[in-house]
């Protein structure tokens, strides 16, 4: 690729210039890699109509928004399945990511790893700058071992993670070293990963002055750049490894051995071929997420007695609620404090009353019944139900005919059941102790509801007891219940 002058090349159509200057530090490299992205898009004729930039968190997810394209400022760590995703909806569109190494190697490092995995057909471009230069200068996963930062004062004691590794691993992705200083190699090998039909990397050592040069010994972003012309040199032509402090371009094996063009503007090598056709899938559509094409067939299971319970008591629960829809807002409070049921306040508003809640059936008609499991109960459907006497029954129409209560023989028509016969009968449940606590907290409520506000209030401010506020209410805590 020849050299071309800057005021030659037409790069800045894909920049938003009105938005300059940006809020890079002076001295940035994020700067440089964003002009020499916008100069290869600008060659390769690629706009906001083919091509779409994934950015993520942190000071290299702000290019983004200074580049003349359809970009998405995704979560942190998150670039690869975004990309992946729009990949995927719209595949004639261009993807490439810009993250830098915090992003893309640490939170983002399982998303990478798999995206490697499925060869992708993504460029990722990483501004490695060894460093989480956002949040102040904290060890990062590329920050080299022995190097001073904010969050590793007394040196950074772990292995940096290694990139052409994880890169590497795939025998169909293709694999860049490049830095801000060689910026016609850096290029090139951009070029090169976007032309590139699956998944390639092109890591980028970059500056970081204000947040890591500085704390390492360097007095200026020039002389780290300084450094890198005197540190980085051009791999061999052959090479199929890259060395410490060496650039390049390591593409997929072809026939055995390794075709690298190493940022010499040579153009790319075939990705290897992919297979002709899948292995046979099962016919038509999965009936559910559970079924699988293995030997013994589809592994769904039919539904359950419980699953079907489960539904009659959904579709009660969404008739009730239909239901109590229609009351006013002093009836819904009633009908929730169980003051008045919900018959009784469909009553009153003049509101039919559904067979299935007047006659006391357990599911609204068309629900489903899980067989078995439900007898009929009495219903306007089966009046012969209706007409079977029963013991309540008769001991009613005794104490309607005598002019007494069932409960102690007092007259007064009290219709309840007879009281128990033994002390036994008479005796509370075993109550679980959460139980227990349960109805005590219940009970304890029901009497608070008695008090005027004030002494709500006091009682809750613990100023005086329960019991206190029921005598001064007037209302003896022992009639009430109260212990």
């Amino acid at each position: 690729m020849p050299e071309a002058t800057l005021a030659e090349l037409g790069f800045k159509s894909r920049l938003k210039l009105d938005l300059f200057p940006t809020i890079w530090c002076p001295g940035c490299g994020i700067g440089t890699i964003m002009m020499q992205l916008a100069m290869v898009l600008d060659e390769m004729d690629l706009d906001e109509t083919n091509t779409i930039i994934v950015t993520g968190i942190g000071c290299t997810g702000r290019m983004g928004g200074y580049m003349k394209f359809e970009s998405v400022y995704t979560l942190h760590g998150r670039t690869m399945p975004v990309a992946e995703a729009i990949k995927t909806v719209r595949p004639e569109m261009n993807v490439i990511v810009v993250a830098g190494d915090g992003d893309t190697a640490s939170i983002g490092g399982n998303h990478l790893i798999h995206a490697i995995r499925r060869n992708a057909p993504l460029t990722v471009l990483c501004n490695n700058n060894e460093i989480y230069g956002l949040t102040g200068g904290q060890t990062g996963p590329t920050t080299p071992s022995g190097t001073k930062t904010l969050s590793s004062p007394a040196g950074n004691p772990n292995t940096p993670i290694n990139l052409q590794g994880l890169v590497r691993s795939s025998p169909h992705a293709v694999y860049a070293k490049t830095t801000v200083y060689h910026q016609l190699h850096m290029r090139n090998v951009i070029r090169e990963a976007i032309e590139h039909p699956g998944f390639s990397f092109v890591d980028i050592t970059s500056q970081c002055i204000e947040n890591n040069g500085r704390r390492i010994g360097f007095a200026s972003a020039n002389e780290m750049l300084t450094f890198y012309r005197k540190t980085y040199k051009r791999a061999g032509k052959d090479a199929t490894h890259l060395n410490p402090f060496e650039i390049g371009i390591l593409y997929p094996e072809a026939d055995g051995a390794a075709a690298t063009m190493n940022g010499n503007g040579s153009g790319t090598t075939a990705a290897p071929p992919r297979p002709e056709e899948l292995p046979a899938q099962p016919a038509g559509p999965m009936a559910s997420t559970t079924d699988s094409p293995g030997a013994a067939g589809a592994t769904a299971k039919p539904p359950t007695a419980d699953d079907e319970a489960k539904a009659r008591k959904r579709a009660e629960s969404q008739e009730r609620a239909a239901l109590m829809a229609q009351l006013s807002g002093d009836v819904k409070m009633s009908v929730a404090r169980k003051e008045i049921t919900l018959v009784e306040a469909l009553s009153q508003a003049g509101i039919p009353i559904p067979e299935w809640l007047r006659t006391g059936a357990s599911a609204p008609a068309g629900a489903l019944v899980a067989p078995g499991e439900m007898e009929i109960s009495a219903s306007g459907a089966d009046p012969e139900t209706q007409e079977q006497p029963t013991e309540l029954a008769a001991q009613k129409a005794e104490a309607a005919v005598e002019g007494r209560d069932l409960i102690g023989g007092a007259p007064g028509g009290d219709t309840q059941p007879a009281a128990p016969r033994t002390a036994a009968d008479a005796a509370p449940p075993d109550l679980d102790p959460k139980e227990a606590r349960r109805a005590e907290a219940q009970r304890k409520l029901a009497l608070m509801q008695r008090l005027p506000s004030e002494l709500k209030l006091r009682v809750a401010k613990r100023e005086i007891s329960l019991e206190e506020a029921l005598r001064e209410a007037g209302t003896d805590p022992e009639a009430s219940g109260q212990d």
